[in-house]
């Protein structure tokens, strides 16, 4: 689910602009006789409406577009159709976008302005990219950038490395996107460019966070907003607020992400930026469904559907769609979760036609770019031919003119040669990216199934080995009662009794665990995540172990203090404080000790569980909570286990967003702790 937002250039609307400011150009237009001054004024009220966020910005621009085509005024005609450009462009209207910035392109072509003809394709590129056409982006980059460095503007240059930057981002191509936003970073810092300095940083926080490293681009994303305060630039703090909002989401600390999805929602409507608004409201909607606030999820996901089919974008409406499906089923309503999984599902599929289609066009771009370096190289031939022939009969001073003509040529040619290789090596670079990222996918996809099969087999083998042990005795023991009764006495029967009820209560426990360990592979277990005194989960599980450890004549001390709140499942608490307390029993000898404790740390509760029984190899510890491995061992009194215990703790641990680890000695005891979240 795409939530994080890249900032590549600022064309929002970032502040109100007075009625009475537009009132007196109007004022000033009806008195003005000259068209040149005319244009001025139309355009002046056009970009004073698109900072309001008016549709009457359009009216204005199109009266200015007019008067200057009249006049044939051409920077004027230009600027006004990249002004138009920039209108679309915020509307989510790229197709006549890109139109009006080709228009401006040409005529800043006939009047020299390369500074603004390399924007304006930069510009294109953008827009290709959210038309989700890859090719035609990088090659409007790439023309870009060309322009920019032949005049060795190094602004321009930064932007582009922000777009190609963007395009790489896009397909997740991290490192690579990484490396393009260092260099906008580089020359922005050299050109002391705040704003610039605040884009970089934001996107380098996507890139970095993306990859996996969320606390890294949390770092970024303060650095940006730091900048984007002192140069007063709201959009970009209420971007960050909002990528920072995803950070948490993926750390699992959903209060935090509210807060900062609230903060940029604020700001986000204030400007009136749809787009942000859109995407924030799914956020919302995303954590208020994972923290199983189910309505207010539907509501925010609806609002931010409404957004997404009227700014025409096609993702927003297929992530808005999946969450309102899960939203409804975890509800039990399945006819709507259906109806709207089945929307979620067309929408993607026309998105993945899309995407091939691109993969083709871009086959066919290199294709072509082949073909004419064909050309080229025929054409090379032919004229060297041609001149050497021409030249054979002629006097030397022509002979040195046609060769002085002759170099000319081949330096013109060697030139178009390089720039189309180097034009066909970035465009078949992305290419090869895209292929290995489809063979990663599928190996990733392979490695998966595999993992399943193998929890698979040892989920029955589990089941064929552990659970058969006990029935096997209760089934003969059973026997031998029923046979002989006549021929035992009371004190043998009780034994057989006992016998029986300790491997009812093995296979009781077993498939206990067993069902709860499918429940949560299967993703049918409910996380209910609410605030839980934890002293007071701690003590149940100790009331229903007692008798184990009384039996065993150890003491279990609990060392929480009241009044200490964690933010957890209750039942999934429960199992995990039940499964290591009871394996303590297990492994601690007859008058041991068990020690409940826990201490805060940062935001979260580190739970510790320690004993001073028998202790656990070093060459165990590193297998213990994997499913691949067994793990069970017999108890000081012979208890039997089957090691699912301990990977039923360690899947509950990480649903919460916390880590599970073990320290031990042998023959001076185990610690197992795990981490809770704090709640506040």
């Amino acid at each position: 689910m795409r939530k994080k937002f890249l900032i590549l250039f600022c064309i929002g609307f970032s502040f109100f602009v007075s009625g009475q400011e537009i009132s007196d150009l109007k004022q000033k237009l009806q008195l003005e006789l000259a068209d040149t001054t005319k244009v001025s004024l139309n355009f002046k009220i056009a970009d004073l409406y698109l900072k309001n966020g008016s549709d009457s910005a359009s009216l204005y621009y199109n009266k200015a577009l007019d008067l200057a085509i009249k006049i044939d005024s051409k920077p004027q005609i230009a600027e006004i159709h990249y002004a138009i450009g920039r209108y679309n462009q915020n509307t989510s209207d790229y197709n006549v976008a890109i139109e009006n910035y080709l228009t401006a392109a040409q005529v800043f072509k006939k009047i020299e302005n390369t500074k603004k003809e390399a924007r304006m394709f930069n510009n294109i590129a953008s827009c290709y990219l959210r038309l989700y056409a890859e090719d035609k982006s990088i090659e409007n980059y790439l023309k870009s950038l060309s322009l920019n460095r032949n005049i060795e503007y190094q602004e321009g240059i930064a932007k582009n490395y922000l777009g190609i930057g963007d395009l790489f981002y896009n397909q997740g191509n991290y490192e690579h996107a990484k490396q393009y936003f260092q260099d906008a970073l580089d020359i922005y810092s050299e050109l002391e460019d705040k704003n610039g300095i605040s884009t970089s940083y934001t996107n380098l926080g996507n890139a970095t966070a993306d990859a996996g490293d969320n606390i890294a681009g949390l770092e970024f994303y303060k650095k940006s907003i730091e900048i984007g305060k002192d140069i007063d630039n709201q959009l970009g703090v209420a971007i960050n607020y909002n990528n920072i909002g995803d950070c948490y989401i993926q750390l699992k600390q959903y209060p935090k992400a509210l807060d900062y999805f609230f903060k940029a929602l604020k700001i986000s409507e204030n400007l009136g930026r749809n787009d942000l608004t859109s995407v924030l409201l799914m956020n919302i909607s995303d954590v208020q469904i994972k923290t199983k606030n189910y309505h207010q999820g539907i509501v925010n996901a609806n609002k931010s559907l409404t957004i997404a089919n009227k700014i025409g974008n096609l993702g927003y409406q297929a992530e808005n769609f999946e969450l309102l499906s899960n939203a409804y089923e975890s509800l039990g309503n399945m006819r709507r979760a259906f109806s709207y999984n089945k929307k979620y599902i067309t929408i993607k599929d026309s998105l993945l036609k899309i995407d091939k289609t691109n993969k083709v066009k871009l086959f066919q771009a290199l294709n072509e770019l082949g073909e004419t370096q064909d050309t080229i190289n025929e054409l090379s031939i032919k004229n060297e031919m041609a001149e050497l022939k021409y030249e054979t009969g002629r006097k030397f001073v022509y002979f040195l003119t046609g060769s002085m003509v002759l170099f000319g040529l081949f330096v013109i040619i060697l030139i178009q040669q390089q720039t189309a290789k180097k034009k066909a090596y970035n465009l078949l670079e992305y290419k090869n990216y895209q292929i290995n990222k489809m063979n990663d996918e599928i190996q990733a996809q392979r490695d998966n199934l595999k993992l399943i099969n193998k929890t698979k087999d040892k989920f029955f083998s589990i089941i064929a080995h552990d659970l058969k042990n006990p029935f096997n005795s209760i089934k003969g023991f059973t026997e031998l009662m029923i046979e002989n009764s006549n021929e035992y006495d009371e004190d043998k029967k009780l034994k057989f009794l006992k016998i029986i009820k300790g491997s009812t209560l093995k296979a009781s426990s077993l498939l206990n665990n067993l069902l709860i360990w499918a429940n949560s592979q299967s993703g049918n277990l409910e996380f209910n995540q609410q605030k839980v005194e934890l002293i007071q989960v701690v003590s149940n599980v100790i009331s229903l172990l007692e008798i184990q450890a009384i039996n065993k004549d150890i003491e279990i001390i609990d060392n929480i203090e009241k009044n200490l709140f964690v933010l957890a499942d209750r039942n999934m608490l429960a199992t995990i404080l039940r499964n290591l307390i009871s394996n303590a029993i297990k492994f601690t000898n007859q008058h041991g000790k068990i020690e409940i404790s826990a201490i805060k740390k940062e935001s979260f509760v580190e739970i510790t569980v320690k004993d001073n029984g028998v202790g656990i190899l070093e060459s165990e510890v590193k297998n213990l909570f994997n499913i691949e491995v067994k793990n069970s061992n017999v108890g000081t009194a012979n208890e039997q286990g089957s090691g699912l215990g301990l990977i039923l703790c360690k899947d509950f641990v990480e649903k919460h967003g916390g880590k599970i680890w073990v320290e031990s000695t042998i023959n001076k005891g185990t610690e197992f702790k795990f981490t809770i979240p704090l709640a506040n």
